[in-house]
């Protein structure tokens, strides 16, 4: 079986919190959700998965590289609980950002995506329900 991502023995130590030795694998053309209680160490495994914060023990493999180059990293998709963007910008700002970021990204399947959600494409991010 083919792994999109394997996490063996995952080790990051903080002040009041340690992830300690944490080990799983996600097969390819997987879904997943990191589910939880607060403070069990789902940001922190993703942040390290992420190359975000540096691990003490473990490794780490995605797409079965150990490093994330800039190859890897444009196939990876995540959602997290906030937003990240400035909250002045549009999904029409977003797109010219997008765009000149990503080789693959696909413009039209963006602007689809938007008609189908019923999302105005020059509606500024503050002004969207967060519900």
């Amino acid at each position: 079986m083919e792994y999109a991502l394997t996490v063996s023995g995952l080790t990051k130590t903080y002040q009041d919190f340690t992830l300690d030795h944490v080990s799983f694998s996600v097969p390819s053309g997987s879904i997943v959700g990191l589910v939880g209680e607060n403070g069990a160490g789902k940001s922190t495994t993703v942040n390290a998965v992420l190359g975000l914060i540096q691990k003490e023990a473990g490794r780490v493999s995605v797409l079965g590289k150990e490093e994330l180059d800039n190859q890897i990293k444009e196939q990876i998709g995540i959602v997290f609980d906030g937003s990240n963007y400035p909250e002045i910008l549009s999904p029409r700002k977003i797109n010219r950002i997008m765009k000149q970021i990503y080789r693959s990204w696909d413009e039209a399947a963006y602007f689809r995506l938007l008609t189908r959600l019923s999302l105005p494409p020059d509606k500024q991010l503050r002004h969207f329900s967060k519900g």
